[in-house]
């Protein structure tokens, strides 16, 4: 019979605690409002406006640089403004952001509109990641990591799936609209959740840009931030030289539009499901299970590069399964990453802390789509995903070599 001084774990003893399940419930509107009108967007872009590759790509930088440029010094604010505050106006900023999409009729207001929209979300994630903290019990943290990458991934996935569905009925103005009340749900369940105080800070306050630079240097105080940080990016920069190349990989075998599709759903099943696996068992060594995860998941990226090298041929749900399994592998490198933020990071800086960390990670990234890109261009498709599983199995090795070393 347990121990009743034995902490209780497990998703069950997760849910079961208000404020977690109240946090998570939040995640789901909040996340899917991420995703739901990607589709929606695409298609005004191309379709309606008739606009080419240079405005997608300034869609991608839309996407992307907020969390460069305005989330380290937002969270300067989040780290010191109540957190269900911050939670509440980041969600009510984004409704109306989304709302206003309906509004415009040009590229460019657009795409400012996708920057803000961006760069309130900057705020909401830090924000949520000191929720989760202030939340959760410690031995919960890994769970709640897991829990909440789960819930991300199934946006990615079902987010754009249902948004291209409500094109076939609607115009893409009204799926904004109906986005932008995904925001105000997640706002009002956010707006139920009651944290305890935080904790007195341990330094006064500074000067504006003195007060962001705290995120950054606090991964230069602890070596497991700053190994956890490094092959953060160096993980993303290993992903995204391949992501973009998926359809061409498939067509490569053979596959058509549909076999494109499943394979995106493959990846992104995989994923979820090793969030949730990654949440139950990454919470004692998460940095070794970062660095097996990495070598794994790049072997079997590398295979999978070879056997296109190689002109083979490959049923479909082999290479479905593959992708599902590469998928569920990267999940074990990203879940341990955040339980190590909220485990090492002061919680009256963590925000700043986990807005410094994405910023460096989304900067190192940022340039791996044109280089995968000049590398399927110059030897092939399959070469960047075996440069890609290469540069993880290498990043894997030196990351065990290390840890035996310190």
């Amino acid at each position: 019979m347990t121990s009743s001084t034995t902490p209780a774990t497990g998703y069950r003893a997760l849910l079961s605690l208000m404020l977690p399940r109240r946090l998570a419930l939040a995640s789901i509107p909040a996340d899917f409002s991420d995703w739901l009108d990607y589709a929606a967007v695409i298609a005004l872009v191309v379709f309606a406006w008739g606009e080419g590759p240079f405005a997608l790509a300034l869609l991608a930088l839309a996407l992307s640089l907020p969390y460069v440029l305005v989330g380290p010094f937002l969270a300067v604010i989040v780290d010191h403004a109540p957190i269900r505050r911050v939670l509440v106006i980041s969600n009510l900023g984004r409704g109306l952001a989304t709302l206003a999409f309906a509004f415009v009729d040009q590229t460019l207001v657009l795409l400012a509109l996708v920057f803000l929209r961006g760069s309130i979300d900057s705020a909401f994630t830090p924000a949520r990641q000191s929720a989760i903290q202030a939340s959760t019990p410690p031995e919960l943290l890994t769970h709640a990591n897991g829990l909440h990458q789960a819930i991300n991934q199934t946006s990615k996935i079902a987010g754009p799936a249902i948004g291209g569905l409500l094109l076939i009925v609607w115009q893409p103005q009204h799926v904004f609209m109906f986005n932008a009340l995904l925001s105000l749900v997640a706002m009002l369940v956010s707006w139920t959740i009651v944290l305890p105080p935080r904790p007195t800070p341990s330094e006064e306050r500074g000067r504006f840009l003195t007060e962001s630079l705290k995120g950054i240097t606090e991964y230069g105080r602890s070596q497991i931030l700053l190994v956890a940080l490094i092959f953060s990016a160096c993980a993303y920069f290993a992903f995204f030289l391949y992501d973009a190349l998926i359809a061409l990989l498939a067509q490569g075998f053979g596959f058509d539009g549909t076999a494109f599709g499943l394979s995106i759903a493959a990846s992104g099943a995989g994923g979820l499901a090793g969030a949730l696996l990654a949440g139950q068992v990454a919470n004692m060594r998460p940095i070794l299970t970062m660095a097996l995860a990495a070598i794994v998941s790049g072997a079997s990226t590398a295979a999978l590069a070879w056997f296109a090298m190689q002109g083979w041929a490959m049923p479909l749900p082999a290479f479905l399964l593959a992708l599902g399994f590469i998928g569920g592998m990267t999940a074990f490198m990203l879940v341990p990453y955040r339980t190590i933020v909220q485990k090492e990071a002061p919680p009256d800086r963590i925000a700043r802390v986990f807005a410094a960390g994405e910023a460096a990670i989304t900067l190192t990234m940022l340039s791996a789509p044109l280089i995968g890109s000049f590398i399927a261009g110059r030897w092939g498709t399959p070469a960047a995903f075996l440069a890609g599983g290469l540069l993880l199995i290498c990043l894997g090795a030196a990351t065990l070599a290390s840890m035996r070393r310190s």
